[in-house]
């Protein structure tokens, strides 16, 4: 804010940074001490205590404040001789706030604790001992009170056990009735006015006693129940049940008389549920004897249920119950109770709705008398029907409790004076009285003294906050007092609010002051994924930032150099930044120019204290050209063959040149033609034969006008070639036989593949010579030879070896051999073999390819491979048997000579 004042006599100019009051609108955490109470204004009546510790924090527009600790709490709500009394001890007191700005958004306020809670009900000046008293031991206490958005709601809970009494009853009386509380439940949830839950739970047992003239006597209920239970106005459950029994026995002793009374009570039992009578059961039978004697006896029960009409006319459902009180004498004429004996026989039915929260009840009594006449009478105006009454709302804490807020300057000075209107329920008036110096968490600090008044009237605040730095508006130490209006005439009503405040840590940021600060520095720019490049380029810079204070607010890269301004970088998590609070600044950066190379660029680091510039150098690739589009001239070929390419690229700085690249294929370079009418790059290029077969990207060769160069296979492009894979062939076949080849050309130009047959009974041993070829190699040969073959054999395929065994003359040299024995039982003609070659890749030579025939023909020139040993085996086989059986006569002589010897 920039304030300007001129007139004739003088003229000035101020200009000041707003701030929240107590709540600086930089990022902060602190603690601090805290004391506060709560009085009515009648002491008496309400009074809460605390004493903790407050917590607050800031990020962003959001300020969560939090206060925890202990306390106590004293209620007193009694209205001369009823009401309650509470007296808790708080364990835990918690209250959290969240603002946007200085606006207060919400409020929880949590009181956990244990304590006394006395209740009594029914008591009046006339008849003191006529009342009901619960002396209740709190075992557990919680109390949570929420606003939000102006809506104020409160829920209580207090649960325990203790003692009843009621009419007096004790154990020193001789009347009324007193007893132990197992069970005591109490919780409600007020919300905008409205009690929208309440839970009533008490379970007892009781002593009753009755006095005689000079004693008395006492009965038992084992159970006595109550449960109420409301949501809304809906009363969601009633129950009450009283149940019990028991025997009694007195003396009565007069001047003139002594008398005995002995009398059992059989039940007592009396029971409602959903509002409405279930049981009204009540018996007393007894007897008296002495100077008197006799009985007495009280019976009332319900006894029959129906429609009964009442004075009106009108039909009601009831309960027909019976009252019937009987006392017998059987002996003098004098009377217990110093009155005359005399026999007495009451016998009325009360005709009663069930409902118990209707207003007269009884419809009709009938007596009925001794004689046996029945007499009947309708009460007026009965029954007057009512619905049960919804409990009314009673916060503990009616009032909001909030403290004052609202804008303030952040810098002041002695003499100013300002009024925060952020709570419109606690109004301040500030004015600045001295700037001095205070130590806040070990540092010295500027800081102003200041005074409030709340409303405008006396002062009721006072105290330092801070006058520099991020700080700035940060209440150090406060102390107010408050008297919050309760709306009611009577002012006795209204609550009194205290409070000390004092920071004791400053937890964020650690520097708060000018003298403590020292400048952060440039580390070093970087781009997250290595680079950045031109025509669409898109990375993330990251710049390192050193500040020890952690306080830097912003840091700014000027990319004018390059056309791309200013780019403010983040350290939050936003932009592309990968980790909040770890000094790494990091924007998106996409660069659509042609700019590249090495640039110097600015870097602004601005902490909360000082601003720095410091320079850092970046690096920018030239994106080589993209090719759009390739197309060939056919979408297949064998190796070898010549294809048409057509290539559509871009880059922004121009292409210079597109090259068909083989190289890495065993091929050439093919530069390809621009065409200005087109704008397209065409040509040819011829398939290596080294290429493997299948869908292959052609790669290419491209560079711009400023160096910029890529190799692409077009392996992403829709434009794919297809290699196909061709059979293996076979290029030459012979037939050798004696070591030299035997097959040769014909007059006529054929290929004639002799194999001979000897006349004279021989085999005479042949071989088969093959010349493979295949681009992607062999994978095996083999040959079907027919009646060639073996005996057994001539059907299946055997295997043509180049390993230089099986007749084969040079391993390795691409000619497969097969040997075979030809049978001098063949018969001659032409004779039809097969040969198939697969490759690798399991392409095989087709059908029509693997035929091929030989000649047969016998010749009586030569008896076939048959050597001396075979013409002459006859005679060696004799030779050699009769060897064989001289040297077996040999053997079996020595041996009986040794037997004759020994």
């Amino acid at each position: 804010i920039f304030v300007n004042f001129s007139s004739l006599e003088s003229s000035c100019t101020r200009s000041f940074v707003v701030t929240n009051w107590n709540q600086p609108i930089e990022d902060h955490e602190i603690t601090r001490e805290t004391v506060w109470s709560l009085e009515g204004e009648d002491s008496g009546n309400q009074n809460i205590d605390f004493i903790g510790r407050g917590w607050q924090k800031r990020e962003g527009a959001t300020l969560e404040s939090n206060e925890l600790g202990n306390g106590s709490l004293q209620m007193n709500t009694m209205n001369g001789l009823n009401g309650i009394i509470l007296d808790l001890s708080l364990d835990r007191v918690w209250l959290n706030e969240t603002y946007d700005g200085d606006e207060l958004l919400s409020q929880d306020f949590e009181m956990l604790g244990n304590g006394t809670m006395v209740l009594r009900e029914g008591y009046s000046e006339e008849g003191y001992e006529e009342g009901f008293t619960a002396e209740i031991s709190v075992s557990e206490a919680s109390i949570n009170r929420s606003w939000e958005n102006g809506e104020l709601s409160e829920r209580i809970i207090i649960e325990g056990n203790g003692w009843l009494s009621f009419n007096g009853g004790d154990n020193n009386s001789s009347g009324g009735g007193f007893g132990e509380i197992h069970t005591f439940y109490f919780e409600s949830f007020d919300e905008d006015g409205q009690r929208r839950i309440q839970n009533f739970q008490l379970e007892a047992n009781a002593s009753l006693r009755i006095s005689g003239v000079s004693d008395f006597f006492s009965f038992e209920l084992d159970d006595l129940i109550i449960r109420e239970r409301w949501s809304d106005d809906t009363r969601e459950e009633q129950f009450f049940r009283a149940f019990g029994g028991g025997e009694f026995g007195f003396e009565i002793d007069d001047d003139q008389f002594s008398i005995d009374v002995n009398g059992t009570i059989p039940m007592i039992h009396l029971e409602s549920t959903g509002g409405e009578t279930v049981s009204d059961t009540i018996i007393v039978d007894g007897t008296y004897d002495g100077d008197a004697e006799g009985s007495f006896g009280f019976v009332r029960q319900i006894v029959d249920s129906g429609i009964q009409e009442n004075s009106e006319g009108v039909r009601y459902e009831v309960d027909k119950i019976q009252n019937e009180f009987w006392f017998n004498v059987s002996a003098t004429p004098f009377g217990p109770i110093s009155q005359e004996f005399g026999a007495e026989h009451n016998l009325t039915y009360e005709f009663t709705v069930p409902q118990e929260d209707w207003q007269n009840r009884t419809v009709r009594l009938q007596y009925v008398e001794d004689n046996g006449s029945v007499s009947n009478e309708f009460p007026p105006e009965s029954p007057i029907v009512e619905q049960p009454t919804r409990p009314e709302a009673s916060p503990l804490i009616s009032n909001q409790i909030s403290r004052e807020s609202g804008k303030s300057p952040q810098i002041v000075v002695p003499g100013d004076r300002f009024v925060l209107f952020g709570n419109p329920s606690n109004t301040l008036e500030v004015t600045i009285n001295s700037i001095i110096e205070k130590e806040m968490d070990g540092h010295i600090v500027e800081v102003a003294e200041w005074t409030g008044e709340f409303d405008f009237e006396e002062i009721m605040a006072s105290g330092f906050f801070v006058n520099e730095g991020p700080l700035s508006g940060l209440l150090y130490e406060v102390s107010r007092w408050i008297t919050l209006e309760s709306g009611d005439e009577n002012q006795s009503s209204d609550i009194s609010f205290q409070e000390y405040q004092k920071v004791d840590r400053i937890l964020y940021p650690s520097i708060i002051t000018a003298d403590e600060n020292t400048p952060p520095s440039l580390e070093s720019v970087r781009f997250r994924e290595g680079f950045l490049h031109t025509e669409g380029g898109v990375s993330h810079i990251e710049v390192l930032i050193n500040d020890i204070d952690t306080d830097v607010v912003s840091v700014v890269a000027d990319f004018s150099s390059i056309g791309m301004g200013l780019i403010e970088l983040s350290d939050s998590g936003l932009k592309g930044d990968l980790t909040i609070r770890d000094d790494v600044w990091t924007s998106l950066v996409i660069h659509n120019g042609l700019e590249f190379g090495d640039f110097y660029i600015p870097i602004t680091i601005i902490d909360y204290w000082v601003e720095i510039i410091e320079t850092a150098e970046i690096s920018i690739a030239n994106l080589p050209p993209r090719v759009t589009s390739v197309s060939f001239s056919q979408s297949s070929a064998i190796r070898g063959e010549s294809i048409g390419i057509t290539v559509d690229c871009v880059d922004g700085h121009g292409v210079s040149e597109v090259i068909v690249d083989l190289l890495s294929s065993g091929g050439e370079l093919y530069p390809l033609n621009f065409s200005e009418s087109s704008g397209m790059w065409s040509g040819e290029f011829s398939v290596p034969i080294t290429v493997a077969p299948g869908e292959r990207g052609i790669p290419l060769r491209i560079s711009d006008l400023q160096g910029a160069e890529i190799i692409t296979n077009g392996l992403k492009l829709t434009s794919l070639l297809r290699i196909d894979n061709e059979h293996p062939t076979v290029s030459s076949l012979e037939v050798w036989r004696d070591g030299s080849p035997q097959s040769y050309i014909s007059d006529q130009e054929q290929v004639i593949h002799p194999v001979m047959v000897s006349g004279n009974g021989g085999q005479i041993t042949h071989h088969i010579e093959a010349a493979i070829s295949d681009y992607d190699g062999v994978s095996s040969v083999q040959a079907k030879i027919g009646r060639l073959a073996e005996i057994g054999k001539s059907e299946e395929w055997l295997l043509m070896v180049d390993d230089g065994t099986s007749g084969d003359r040079l391993a390795g040299d691409g000619i497969y051999s097969l040997e075979f024995i030809v049978r001098s039982t063949i018969p001659e003609g032409d004779l039809e073999i097969k040969i198939r070659a697969t490759d690798i890749y399991l392409s095989s030579t087709p059908l029509e390819d693997q035929g091929h025939v030989f000649s047969v023909y016998s010749s009586d020139c030569c008896a076939g491979d048959s050597s001396w040993i075979s013409k002459n085996m006859s005679s060696i086989v004799l030779v050699t048997s009769f060897s064989l059986l001289l040297l077996g006569m040999v053997a079996v002589i020595l041996q009986i000579r040794k037997s004759d010897f020994d």
